[in-house]
């Protein structure tokens, strides 16, 4: 693997170190900088970071051996703070793709607050003296052999399920927080459209897409609309007379999410700006999405951060949706650009299903 050490390009880690995106930092100096993940791993896991950027631990040098000393030392301290030094922690870091690393600015992971376990297990099921006897003990082995691997599986696997499920925070969207957001514009309705400017990104920019036609399927072919194309309108105004005032003001509000109803989901998008992001998995996307929408699936949101915060823009209203329903998939997305300063992201709940159906 090569690295080039003139790129211009920050990593997440340098991201963060310069305050362009927020975290939760426990210790800083001039050498290291220690977080929190925020998608831990153990009850404490923070990340104690280089700021000199060094790929990873194959890049060091004996000149680094003093900066690793300082690292192992904030280590202890942050053992200390936290309550782990007596009843025991663990200081690893991952070389490479076959290690786990996605990241290649040089950290350690600091896990403890529980037993976490041996990093290696020996054979089960030795034949001799000591071997297990009778059939429901070696079953009882087999389970725990099959959980062992399920579990070692479901954590390598970047479509993880978990194993309690997260219970996220629900607030519709009211009348009169429309009417803060869009000003006097009203909701819109099926037959109006996506004025010119306003379009998410990758769009070509034309006005006359109706929105009916705000969908795409796998043979290329659209729905049929109501309105027509020669007239594109926007609360029964010509798309081309429309004054720029009238149109939404992006107004950040970090963290803040809300769910939203189709209506309230037509009104942003003829509002604009904004990102539209599908939750769902590439190959129900593929068969078919709503037009201009990007593809993150939900359940692989954490383990694609870096892109994520390099594609999302910050100047504009976030909109997700999956399948509908309880929308979990489009939470997840959601809660990962919460934890990174976006807002106001907005959750179509009615999704893919509700707009198929329209």
């Amino acid at each position: 693997m090569v690295f080039s050490e003139g790129t211009v390009d920050k990593t997440l880690f340098q991201k963060i170190i310069d305050r362009d995106i927020g975290s939760t930092i426990e210790y800083e100096d001039d050498e290291v900088i220690a977080i929190r993940d925020i998608a831990p791993s153990a009850p404490l896991h923070l990340l104690i970071i280089t700021k000199r950027v060094i790929p990873s631990a194959h890049h060091l040098t004996q000149q680094d051996s003093e900066l690793i000393g300082k690292v192992f030392s904030v280590a202890q301290q942050l053992a200390t703070k936290f309550g782990v030094d007596e009843s025991g922690y663990r200081i690893v870091t991952n070389v490479n793709t076959d290690a786990g690393q996605t990241i290649y600015h040089l950290h350690f992971h600091l896990l403890g607050g529980e037993p976490l376990g041996r990093m290696n297990s020996s054979a089960i099921g030795h034949t001799g003296a000591s071997a297990p006897r009778g059939t429901l003990r070696d079953a009882g082995l087999i389970l725990l052999a099959a959980i062992g691997l399920a579990v070692g599986f479901n954590m390598m696997n970047p479509r993880k399920i978990d194993w309690v499920k997260k219970e996220y925070e629900r607030v519709a969207m009211s009348d009169d927080e429309m009417a803060k957001y869009l000003g006097n514009t009203k909701q819109a309705t099926d037959d109006e459209v996506v004025p010119e400017g306003n379009m998410a990104a990758g769009t070509t920019g034309k006005s006359e897409v109706p929105i009916q036609d705000l969908a795409v399927k796998s043979d290329s072919r659209t729905m049929k609309s109501a309105v027509s194309a020669d007239e594109p309108q926007v609360n029964g105004k010509d798309v081309n007379k429309i004054e720029r005032n009238e149109k939404l003001k992006f107004v950040p509000e970090p963290g803040v999410v809300k769910e939203i109803n189709k209506q309230q989901f037509i009104a942003f998008m003829n509002a604009g700006p904004y990102y539209l992001i599908d939750a769902r998995t590439p190959e129900a996307y593929a068969k078919g999405h709503i037009k201009n929408a990007n593809n993150i699936y939900g359940a692989e949101a954490e383990s694609r951060i870096p892109d994520i915060l390099e594609d999302v823009p910050r100047d504009r209203v976030v909109l997700v949706y999956c399948d509908g329903g309880e929308c979990e998939l489009s939470h997840h997305v959601a809660d990962v650009l919460k934890n990174f300063g976006y807002g106001p992201i907005f959750i179509f709940k009615g999704g893919w299903a509700e707009w198929q159906a329209r």
